[in-house]
């Protein structure tokens, strides 16, 4: 098996006519082809997230539809979306709530500890310490739930294999969490403008700029 294991979820296939396009060719391709459907995606997403605890499971769905386009396979949107959500709702909430937790947990820190280092700089310490556990904890996050949505392995071999990749990928994991914090930056600035951006394609974007950064990880060192 491997340290990262190899159990790969069966797809549809692609074409052997087709010519693979790769990198940002292959991520902007993508975009202009799928458009309509990253925003249709979009509203499924919001939908699905209404309940809050369903958070996990809708985002390993939105994933799931995400990478299917990314490795330019057919897709049925509902269909693809709704049975990776049910089929992957348990282990994408009892593994996605305690990260996504453990980012609040610690986003609250670094606000706290970054407030208290205006005055004494010992606080310094533990604000630099919970950087670096918010950085490690983002990009684990990059790959739990695409690794959810694409790849048939135990709970506890998914989770090591999500951690082992966000720091083996860590330079390609920064550089996708800094175009997605420059997005959530610009999206901020922008409110209540933003607004529209956020309903109609922000979560389905962010969702594949994240899949396009994580499936190279995978496809790398887990469907070998």
């Amino acid at each position: 098996m491997g340290l990262f294991g190899n159990y790969a979820k069966p797809g549809p296939g692609i074409p052997k006519d087709a010519p693979p396009k790769r990198g940002l060719a292959l991520f902007f391709d993508v975009l202009s082809r799928e458009f309509f459907e990253l925003v249709k995606l979009n509203l499924l997403y919001l939908l699905f997230c209404v309940p809050v605890v369903t958070i996990p499971a809708a985002t390993t769905a939105m994933c799931r539809v995400t990478l299917t386009m990314l490795r330019d396979q057919n897709h049925f949107l509902w269909h693809d979306f709704f049975s990776a959500f049910r089929r992957e709702f348990k282990w994408s909430t009892l593994l996605g709530l305690p990260l996504l937790a453990l980012i609040l947990l610690c986003d609250g820190a670094l606000r706290f500890y970054g407030a208290a280092a205006l005055t004494s700089p010992v606080y310094g310490i533990p604000l630099f310490a919970g950087g670096v556990l918010l950085l490690l904890l983002l990009c684990a996050a990059l790959y739990l739930f695409p690794m959810l949505a694409l790849v048939d392995l135990p709970p506890r071999q998914a989770l090591k294999n999500t951690l082992l990749l966000a720091l083996l990928c860590l330079p390609r994991n920064l550089l996708a969490l800094a175009v997605i914090g420059a997005l959530g930056f610009l999206l901020a600035a922008t409110l209540p403008m933003s607004l529209i951006y956020l309903l109609l394609i922000g979560c389905s974007l962010t969702c594949l700029i994240a899949c396009f950064c994580a499936y190279g990880g995978i496809r790398k060192h887990v469907l070998r």
